[in-house]
């Protein structure tokens, strides 16, 4: 019995969805690929189980549309909670016979998710299979899992569209039917969207006539010029209900009397999205009420029962008369409180005002009307509308004055309400940032929608798109002709399916980029929501740009190579229609750009530029500040070359120095072809560039200076030890005794290493004469002024470095021992000149020693005297003179500048 009511209740509500033996859908045939590949299985099936068979929805990898219950393994799946697998068929009995798996297609594996409704009905299963044993991962249960919830919602929502329009044509049926009374459905702004039978019969128009057309057709101007049809409106909004008794207006022009009721209409969540007007023609009954009115018994009648103040006034305004229902609501237990009062002195402010001039009118014999406000007898504040009339007498005069207060209290108090209410949403809707449309459909003859009428937008629409602020009432086309066709084909999605959308739309001309979420509002109408994206776009292709930049300079080695990739994603990122990257020559006032970036069909700038071709702003680059300018025509710095920048695409340009330990090293431009203002993250961007680049740059020079300084530094070390080598040879030959030899030789290794020393401490390829000089005498000065040193100027290089420190430690050791730094009032001058300009210009260093003992030649020349003579003085291709004149030795050294600076 269990088993019979599942299936009872399966068919039912198999039946409830009227799914059984339809066509193929997209939707279903969808959820079976994306199973089959996901799963990576070769069949995949919805099934559904029906009495005696299985009838598949939707399959993929499988001929059959139906199979037997007998052979259905879904029944298994069906009768689970979850997923539900067997690995291998041919071993579960349940499934070993199964001519499935005995016979073609000779499936193995089963894997199935149960199709349950929300009231817990199995209506079948979302498997997959496979032609060998297989097991499903968890990713793959969860995503099986998943599909098969998805399955049951498209059910439900297939379900409910049903519904819908089955409730929809009851609905037209019971409207079109109802002959008697105008059924019209409207919009919140009043516009027809729906127009019954009865309608057409009371009004003439018919429906396809009215559809889109405001309300305010069948009101008589009047009314229209006062708005009524949105009083009525507001207040359905305000009371859920709105009644009234008036004249309305037919298709030929005639009026009649009709009363009418106004409720909203309200969506799923009890939001208004319009309302229902309906109308009964009263004209008849109208007419017999005004003719019963002219019996003299209905004016007492009237006079009884109307809550109106129905008030006489004698000629001079005073009290003579009120109404019952008047003292009621004036709040008058006996009228003989006030009788005989000055009618004009019950109102206050401006009232008081105007009831002296509808007195005075009345008196005149015409009509006074005014609003104002009086409080009762109690002093309960309240609102009146105010008719004041004269009572004729036998002679045609006015005899007396009528006065009719109407209270419009409440109805003041919604009118507030209402504009209080109406300044807010109108404030909200002027002040949002977001852009705000509102639009309807227009359909060509076969029913595609080709353009849409604004109905309203917002300032900020305006603001954001550059369409005019009065662009309601226009056609899209109209405004914008080369509107692209998707644009309008989304929106009619959106209309026709009643699924919101959300997309992004990109306008080259403002260059800006909004996210727009539009949305049904009814019949043909949308609205639609703009959200600039601008930044965050640009913000997106900056980051991603400098991705590809960093990825792309990783492994590259050739500076130019770096250059041009730099320019390349700098001018596609920026939009530009130059951009590259230039090495600055200071010495030679020159900026080489060696490969630039040029969009297609411009001319190309790279090659040499001189400093003075930049004009005025040159110096602001050598100072290491940006130049920004966003119209070369315009700006005082290029105003003066704007045809000539014009004519190769330069109209507004950024130059970013890049500097290094104060100097100008390097430049980075950035052209456009149009003038426009370089925004702050334009100019951060390029920084970015400059620095990602001038780093990868940097890196390729320090790998390159990195294999200098080590050549170098073999070149020093291989000279360095030769020279030690000649020392040492030479200290050992010339020694009286090993004592001797070991002092000599150390000394001389000091001044070596001291040498050492001054060129380690520079640039290891050159050092200041001068320095050289303090550094090999440094040990011999006792005294400030015992050295004089006088000289220009002048750099030697490693190998002249070594070896003048050497000869003029030998210098100092001679004088020390024998000359003028043997006592205490010798002196050394040494001083430098350079005749001439270039490499082979004479370099003359002299030593001159004075104040020491007299001094005698020797007799023979040891290996210092040698050293200075000949070893050494060969090594920057130089000549050595020494002389010894009774004042002092004096030494003189000639050498070209080109011998000097040798390494």
């Amino acid at each position: 019995m269990e088993q019979i009511d599942s299936t009872a209740r399966r068919q039912a509500a198999l039946a409830a969805y009227d799914i059984l033996d339809t066509p193929t859908e997209a939707e279903f045939d969808g959820i079976v690929r994306v199973a089959s590949e996901t799963c990576g299985m070769p069949v995949s099936l919805i099934s559904l189980l029906d009495g005696e068979r299985q009838w598949f929805k939707a399959e993929t990898g499988f001929s059959h549309s139906e199979t037997p219950i007998s052979q259905s393994i879904c029944a298994y799946a069906a009768q689970q909670n979850d997923v539900f697998e067997i690995p291998d068929l041919t071993l579960d009995p349940r499934t070993a016979d199964n001519p499935l798996v005995t016979g073609g297609p000779e499936v193995r594996f089963y894997a199935g998710v149960p199709l349950k409704t929300a009231d817990g009905v199995a209506l079948g299963a979302l498997c997959v299979l496979d032609t060998k044993p297989n097991r499903l991962t968890p990713s793959q249960a969860f995503t099986l899992r998943t599909l098969a919830q998805q399955v049951i919602t498209n059910l439900e929502l297939r379900r409910a569209l049903k519904e819908r329009r089955e409730s929809d044509r009851r609905n037209r049926a019971i409207l079109q039917s109802a002959i008697d009374y105008g059924i019209i459905a409207m919009d919140l702004n009043g516009r027809v969207t729906s127009w019954n039978a009865g309608a057409e019969q009371i009004l003439g128009w018919t429906e396809a006539e009215m559809l889109g057309r405001h309300a305010n057709v069948f009101f008589t101007r009047e009314d229209e010029r006062d708005q009524i049809a949105e009083k009525e409106m507001g207040a359905a909004l305000l009371h859920g209900r709105g009644t009234d008794e008036r004249w309305h207006l037919r298709k030929d022009g005639t009026e009649f009397w009709a009363n009418g009721e106004m409720m909203p209409l309200t969506d799923e969540d009890g939001r208004p999205e319009g309302f229902i007007k309906i109308l009964r023609d009263r004209t008849e009954q109208r007419n017999a009420a005004a003719r019963q009115q002219a019996d003299a018994e209905f004016m007492r009648s009237v006079l009884a029962s109307s809550a109106d103040c129905i008030k006489v006034l004698d000629l001079d305004g005073g009290l003579t008369f009120m109404s019952e229902g008047g003292m009621r609501v004036m709040e008058v237990s006996d009228f003989n409180l006030v009788r005989g009062c000055p009618w004009p002195d019950f109102w206050q402010g401006q009232g008081h005002k105007d009831a002296l001039v509808a007195l005075m009118a009345a008196k005149a014999g015409g009509v006074g009307h005014f609003q104002g406000s009086a409080n009762t007898y109690l002093g309960t504040p309240k609102w009146w509308d105010v008719q004041v009339t004269p009572i004729l007498g036998p002679n045609g005069q006015p005899e007396r004055i009528l006065s009719v207060s109407r209270d419009i209290t409440d109805q003041k108090t919604v009118e507030r309400q209402l504009a209080v209410s109406e300044e807010r949403w109108r404030g909200l809707f002027s002040g949002m940032q977001e852009g705000f449309l509102s639009a309807e459909l227009i359909r060509d003859e076969a029913g595609k929608a080709v353009d849409f009428r604004f109905l309203e937008v917002n300032p900020a629409f305006a603001g954001l798109t550059g369409l005019p602020a009065s662009s309601a009432g226009r056609t899209m086309r109209e405004l914008v002709p080369a509107i692209p066709q998707w644009l309008i084909d989304t929106y009619a999605r959106t209309v026709e399916t009643g699924q919101p959308e959300k997309f992004e739309i990109h306008v080259p001309e403002l260059n800006r980029t909004f996210e727009v979420r539009a949305h049904k509002q009814s019949g043909q109408q949308f609205a639609a929501l703009f959200l600039e994206i601008s930044g965050r776009k640009r913000t997106e292709v900056r980051r991603a740009a400098m991705t590809e930049l960093g990825d792309r300079l990783r492994d590259v080695g050739d500076k130019g190579e770096i250059s041009r990739i730099a320019a390349e994603v700098m001018g596609r990122t920026l939009g530009l229609s130059h951009a590259g990257y230039g090495q600055v020559d200071p010495d030679a006032e020159t900026i080489l750009v060696e490969q630039g970036w040029t969009a297609p069909g411009l001319t190309d700038i790279a090659g040499l530029h001189h400093f003075r071709a930049y004009g005025s702003y040159i110096e602001d680059l050598i100072a290491g500040r940006n130049v920004v300018i966003d119209d070369t025509g315009s700006d005082p710095r290029t105003a003066a070359d704007a045809k000539a920048l014009a004519a190769i695409s330069t109209r507004s340009l950024l130059n970013l120095p890049v500097m290094e330990h104060g100097r100008f090293v390097a430049l980075f431009y950035a052209v456009r072809a149009e003038p426009g203002e370089w925004a702050q993250e334009d100019i951060a961007f390029v920084r970015n560039v400059a620095d990602r680049t001038r780093s990868a740059i940097a890196r390729i020079e320090a790998e390159a200076q990195q294999q200098l300084l080590n050549h170098e530094l073999s070149h020093r070390m291989k000279n360095m030890l030769a020279m030690v080598q000649s020392i040492a040879t030479q200290t050992m030959r010339g020694a009286a005794d090993l004592d001797t030899a070991r002092d000599v030789l150390a000394n001389r290794l000091i001044a070596l290493g001291k040498s050492h020393d001054l060129l380690l401490g520079g640039s290891l390829s050159k050092a200041p004469l001068a320095s050289v000089i303090e550094s090999a005498l440094d040990i011999h000065r006792d005294c400030p002024d015992r050295f004089v040193l006088d000289g220009p100027a002048v750099m030697v290089g490693s190998r002249a470095a070594l070896s003048l420190s050497l000869m003029l430690h030998e210098l100092a050791t001679n004088a020390a021992k024998y000359g003028a730094l043997s006592n205490a009032e010798g002196r050394v001058t040494i001083s430098w000149d350079i005749d001439g300009d270039g490499d082979d210009a004479p370099v003359t260093l002299r030593w001159i020693e004075a104040g020491g003992p007299a001094v005698v030649a020797p007799k023979r020349a040891g290996f210092g005297t040698r050293l200075i003579g000949r070893g050494l003085a060969g090594s920057f291709d130089g000549k050595v003179d020494l002389s010894y004149p009774p004042s002092g030795v004096v030494c003189t050294i000639v050498a070209p500048r080109r011998g000097l600076m040798a390494s």
